[in-house]
């Protein structure tokens, strides 16, 4: 449970400590803080037993570092730092947001994201110690917001984190209509037979192999009715990802839960977009399906006739994720949006030289591409984009059809521009999470695990 109030609660505090300047605090603490061993270097942690001597049992203390290098990306992290260390050793804490300025948006977003732990599925659930924290703030408002986000981005976290056994297409619908109906948003569900009558035939071809139905879902939000631009965002959702015929390695095929990353952030946004309620027109678009070798399975070889019309020539049916996000983005075009974004696990090459620090953007609109990057900046999401040279769909040429859906290098440029020329004259970004979706050893102030990237960008960028 977290609260906002201008009094003290609990019987533990955590309090800020700046390098090079002194902030206000209580002065039932302020002798107390003259035992403090630590400057305020940034991330610098320490805590005080007061022995009595207040009426807070433990006093934490965490450095902000210099006030010139201090902002809102700085205080994410020593924060979201700060509560990591913390919520295995105590059941209760007050948190003293005695900063000079309002970074209630982001204090709410550091606490949440800290808090969360993947709890597995096990018989004993491995719940974190610290239960109750309420922040002594005059920014309510802000720091609601910031809650806001963080929950929404543990949604999704949560999401990929769960096995697929749980995480099926039938599921993530489900999901999408309770979001629905708590956010009083539009929703449809395609399912399989309509998506035949359709001629949803990528989406469809992807999911042949499986016993779990395709589906695209559709969640629809109007925050200004009298504006016609519309924002699709649309998202990978390949609840498992075997690789279909072309089979993947054994190894580390553990990991292809995650690969429904993409669904998940869309849901999220639109979870917290629901209770921010921007003025913006949203359309989310998630097709989602299970990518299985079977009898019934599509194989390198096929030809698809895509929703657009085009035809697409399979050469690995471990390159999925483009024809299901072919269609999706067909779809919104049809919808009238008249920018799309899609977020995808999409290349293992991205991954490979991206690895877990920047998301692969690759756009045909500079001036979208930079107001992502800046929403990026400002969360501390990192993008870097990728060319978008023409001549990189040379590779896709065949005899056989319109396109291949794999060439032969340059992998995450390639798929990029594969999705661009569905777009067409669209306003068009393509963000590749593959690296990012994903930490092995967890951050500053996120565990091991799913990450929620880049969902935070996207609410920033939906809400300005």
């Amino acid at each position: 449970m977290i609260g906002i109030n201008n009094i003290k609660l609990y019987s533990n505090l955590l309090v800020f400590k700046f390098k090079n300047y002194n902030l206000e605090y209580p002065d039932e603490i302020k002798e107390i803080l003259n035992f403090s061993t630590i400057c305020g270097e940034f991330k610098e942690f320490e805590m005080l037993n007061t022995l009595g001597k207040t009426s807070y049992k433990k006093i934490f203390i965490i450095g902000l570092g210099s006030t010139e290098e201090f902002n809102s990306i700085r205080l994410l992290k020593s924060l979201g730092y700060a509560i990591k260390n913390i919520k295995n050793l105590i059941e209760e804490l007050d948190i003293l947001d005695n900063l000079n300025e309002d970074f209630g948006y982001i204090i709410g977003q550091s606490i949440e994201l800290a808090l969360y732990k993947f709890k597995g599925i096990k018989k004993i659930e491995d719940k974190i110690k610290l239960q109750k924290i309420n922040i002594i703030s005059q920014y309510k408002d802000s720091i609601n917001k910031g809650l806001i986000v963080g929950n929404s981005v543990n949604y999704v976290r949560q999401l990929v984190n769960l096995p697929s056994n749980y995480i099926t297409p039938k599921y993530i619908a489900q999901q999408a209509e309770n979001i629905a109906k708590e956010e009083n948003l539009d929703v449809k569900i395609i399912d399989k037979y309509m998506l035949e009558q359709m001629g949803m035939n990528s989406i469809l071809y992807v999911g042949k192999g499986s016993v779990q139905s395709p589906r695209l879902i559709i969640l629809q939000y109007f925050g200004d009715i009298n504006n016609k631009e519309i924002t699709a965002i649309v998202g990978k959702g390949v609840t498992f990802d075997s690789g279909g015929i072309s089979l993947k390695p054994g190894k580390g095929m553990e990991n292809m839960i995650s690969d429904m990353a993409g669904a998940a952030s869309v849901l999220g946004i639109m979870k917290a977009i629901g209770k921010l309620k921007p003025k913006k027109n949203i359309i989310a678009l998630a097709p989602v399906v299970e990518n299985m070798p079977s009898g019934n399975a599509y194989k390198p070889g096929d030809v698809i006739t895509t929703y657009s019309s085009k035809t697409v020539e399979i050469i690995s049916t471990d390159a999925e994720g483009r024809l299901i996000l072919c269609d999706a983005i067909s779809y919104a075009k049809e919808l009238g949006a008249s920018n799309i974004i899609d977020i995808a696990t999409l290349t293992g090459s991205c991954a490979n030289f991206l690895g877990e620090i920047n998301i692969g953007l690759l756009s045909n609109s500079d001036e979208l591409a930079e107001k992502i990057i800046s929403c990026g900046k400002e969360v501390g999401e990192n993008f870097w984009r990728l060319p978008n040279n023409p001549e990189y769909l040379d590779q896709l040429k065949t005899d056989s059809a319109d396109l291949k859906n794999t060439g032969t290098s340059c992998g995450a440029i390639v798929a990029g521009l594969f999705l661009q020329s569905f777009a067409e004259d669209v306003n068009f970004a393509h963000l590749d999470i593959a690296g990012c979706s994903n930490l092995s050893t967890g951050s500053d102030f996120l565990e091991n695990g799913a990450t929620g990237i880049p969902t935070r960008t996207l609410i920033e960028y939906l809400t300005k």
